[in-house]
């Protein structure tokens, strides 16, 4: 019995923790493997990789109840791919791709569908420009039966303590995305329309618009080792900034060790291996934010798979 309550008191220390640094509803999803879900933060480098389909799952501060639990799936196809063209990308290339994100975190449960469309355009030999939009439907469902005591006395969730509720958001991105075989930069808005397209129950004031920068790079140190690099800089005007990268060094096309960090957040530990078209990875976060230590740790799953084989192997056939 002593054990249960003392589970509670955790769960509801970790909750104001969270909306104290977050907002209610932790609207900001945190990935290790971040460089998967290029599209899903920028509708311009959809197709980065050529056509494929990857999945994510997360497991995030393990063990605690109602910690927050995510998983990820997305499919992209190049239409000069799915032409039956294998050639390598050319002049006005078009990729289109379908993202969903499932979390679940206490009392909120969100449900969120993106459909990208890109277009390129070729500078130079070796340089393409994306441009890219999105449009994402999210639903949000709200238990009331889960509130903590600190939500409960906030005036816009009071009203469904004990019951639920439900909030669907129509929403539009925008990115741009240099590519470039060794290296891609990209820069998107999320959430144009801040949230102001919404139906049903209103327990949130707004969606801000967040802005995102991404860049990576890919190159061979020798013949038997490549080094893959990943950063991502958010901005999002009701949260704090978020600045994260990682590192990647893959061994005779095969295999790969890595490190990633979140500024003032977390560190993790990464591996995997890449088989033909087919890469697993698996990610170990430790946070390193002193009020989020006793959140213990967080497991993360990733698979991904080229429906295409003409994109490269090894170090060129991984982000």
């Amino acid at each position: 019995m002593k054990s249960n309550n003392m589970k509670k008191l955790i769960f509801i220390f970790l909750f104001i923790a969270m909306v104290l640094n977050q907002g209610y509803g932790q609207s900001r999803k945190y990935f290790s493997y971040f460089n998967s879900l290029q599209s899903y933060y920028n509708p311009a480098l959809v197709g980065l990789e050529g056509s494929s389909a990857r999945s994510i799952v997360r497991n995030q501060w393990s063990g605690i109840d109602g910690a927050p639990k995510t998983v990820y799936g997305s499919v992209e196809g190049d239409f000069a791919h799915m032409g039956g063209n294998d050639s390598v990308p050319s002049i006005g290339r078009n990729a289109i791709g379908l993202s969903i994100m499932y979390d679940k975190h206490g009392a909120f449960t969100e449900t969120e569908l993106v459909l990208n469309y890109s277009s390129r355009i070729k500078l130079s030999e070796k340089h393409h420009l994306g441009l890219g939009i999105g449009v994402k439907y999210q639903n949000t469902e709200l238990d009331g039966m889960r509130l903590t005591p600190e939500q409960s006395d906030d005036p816009s969730l009071s009203k469904y303590l004990g019951g639920f509720a439900e909030m669907k958001f129509l929403d539009f991105n925008f990115g741009l995305g240099l590519r470039h075989k060794q290296y891609y930069v990209g820069y998107a808005v999320q959430n144009i329309a801040a949230g102001k397209i919404s139906s049903g129950d209103e327990f949130y004031v707004n969606r801000p618009m967040s802005h995102n920068l991404q860049a990576g790079y890919r190159g061979e140190v020798s013949e038997n080792i490549g080094l893959v690099g990943n950063v991502l800089y958010r901005i999002q005007e009701d949260l704090p900034y978020n600045a994260e990268f990682n590192v990647k060094a893959l061994f005779m096309d095969r295999v790969w060790l890595g490190v990633g960090h979140r500024v003032d957040y977390s560190t993790g530990l990464q591996a995997g291996f890449l088989m033909n078209r087919v890469s697993v990875g698996y990610s170990y976060e430790m946070a390193t934010k002193k009020q989020s230590r006793m959140y213990g740790s967080t497991h993360e799953f990733m698979a991904s798979i080229r429906l295409f084989d003409h994109y490269g192997k090894g170090i060129f056939g991984m982000w």
